[in-house]
């Protein structure tokens, strides 16, 4: 039982290893340079083929082993401007219509599209292209 203990420790500690900026895939690593201040970063994890990079301000990005983000959480923050741009036009669309003074705090890619936290708690999911299919609460 011990050796299955340490094996087990040994196996989930190799996996998590601290990376450098240039260590990051370049697809991620243009991605940070265009919307964060990588000078803020704190730490960038590599954990299997996926990294978490982390910044002061308690933000976190993950990215999978091809750099493309996966999920962005600013915290209590705006997910930034440039970011949301990048999203079909639909959902900044429909956000600035039906939610005026929320923002995203939080935004992942999933299988079925996006998924959004706003800054009023809610949680908004969209299709790929955009068409809103779920609010929770």
């Amino acid at each position: 039982m011990a050796v299955m203990v340490c094996a087990a420790s040994y196996y989930c500690s190799a996996r998590n290893v601290i990376v450098t900026l240039q260590d990051l895939p370049q697809q991620a690593q243009s991605f940070l340079a265009a919307h964060f201040d990588t000078s803020d970063i704190s730490s960038i994890v590599k954990d299997g083929n996926e990294y978490e990079v982390r910044f002061e301000n308690g933000t976190e990005v993950e990215f999978n082993h091809k750099g493309q983000w996966e999920n962005i959480d600013c915290k209590r923050e705006p997910v930034p401007a440039s970011i949301i741009a990048l999203l079909p036009e639909q959902i900044p669309s429909y956000l600035k219509t039906n939610f005026k003074k929320a923002f995203i705090t939080k935004l992942g890619k999933e299988h079925f599209g996006y998924d959004l936290e706003l800054s009023n708690g809610l949680d908004l999911e969209f299709s790929s292209n955009g068409r809103l299919k779920k609010v929770d609460d």
